[in-house]
């Protein structure tokens, strides 16, 4: 009877051990989130952000040659009515692409310029050659984002 009564008096012991160490830890990050919310409404914030604006990273670009043609787009797509393809004089070596093995391509879709002065349809069919950068099209797809456009 007297090992029964000091195991209860252990364990309650060691319950109140934990339930108290569990408050202790609870409190405090408690009293850290209260202290951040509290920084954060009256401007004393550590980590004021200034107005500086975003660095962007340069991105490479690359020259492209060969013919650009207009296409329309299968109607299952779904994607609008025409899209801008480039014919490349010689396979291009795509690193980077959907089946994630490098692989030589002979043609890639071109988004016109954002400061497009003239339109894409005045290269249609034309040999030319265009300054861009590769990003992801639709479906995982690369693409060439054209910066310059110019007949060759």
């Amino acid at each position: 009877m007297k090992n029964i009564k000091i195991a209860l008096v252990v364990t309650l012991a060691f319950g109140a051990l934990f339930i108290s160490f569990y408050n202790f830890f609870y409190l405090r990050n408690l009293e850290n989130r209260l202290r951040g919310i509290e920084n954060n409404l009256t401007g004393k914030s550590l980590e004021a952000i200034d107005n500086v604006a975003p660095v962007e990273n340069p991105v490479a670009l690359e020259t492209f040659v060969g013919t650009l043609k207009k296409e329309p787009i299968p109607k299952e797509l779904d994607l609008g009515d025409y899209w801008y393809i480039i014919y490349f004089d010689e396979p291009y070596f795509l690193e980077l692409n959907a089946r994630g093995v490098p692989m030589d391509v002979n043609r890639l879709e071109v988004y016109p310029p954002e400061r497009e002065e003239q339109g894409m349809d005045a290269f249609d069919g034309q040999h030319v050659e265009i300054k861009g950068s590769l990003t992801w099209g639709y479906a995982e797809s690369r693409v060439i984002q054209a910066e310059e456009m110019v007949l060759k």
